[in-house]
């Protein structure tokens, strides 16, 4: 399970403070699937960057499976949290697929394409 608990981000810009998250409290069962869905520019790209720690969050915390993930190591973090960015960091010659279970696949050394994805 993900849960963030008051999870938020201010940016310091030079016009002054910008609030791109504000605490945003959820939660996600294990095997559930999430959308955020909104606007441009109302914080669902910085919230899942906090997630995996891409962005450090001004204030809250995110737990993933009743761990608080402020102290856990950055790289075993990400490794167990899929996250796919749009445009140019998608591979053209793959499926939707393809593209979302690369880094799993990568970890336990299997080829895209070749059956389902790890875990399944």
């Amino acid at each position: 399970m993900i849960e963030l608990d008051s999870l938020t981000k201010v940016f310091d810009t030079p016009k002054g403070a910008m609030v791109a998250a504000d605490h945003i409290s959820m939660g996600v069962p294990a095997g559930e699937i999430c959308i955020l869905l909104g606007p441009s520019g109302c914080g669902k790209t910085t919230t899942l960057k906090m997630v995996n720690r891409i962005v450090r969050p001004t204030s809250g915390r995110v737990f993933i499976d009743g761990v608080d993930t402020t102290g856990m190591n950055t790289q075993d973090l990400r490794r167990n949290i899929g996250y796919v960015i749009q445009q140019i960091g998608l591979f053209p010659n793959m499926t939707i697929e393809e593209n979302i279970t690369i880094v799993p696949r990568l970890l336990v050394g299997t080829r895209p394409g070749s059956g389902s994805a790890p875990g399944n």
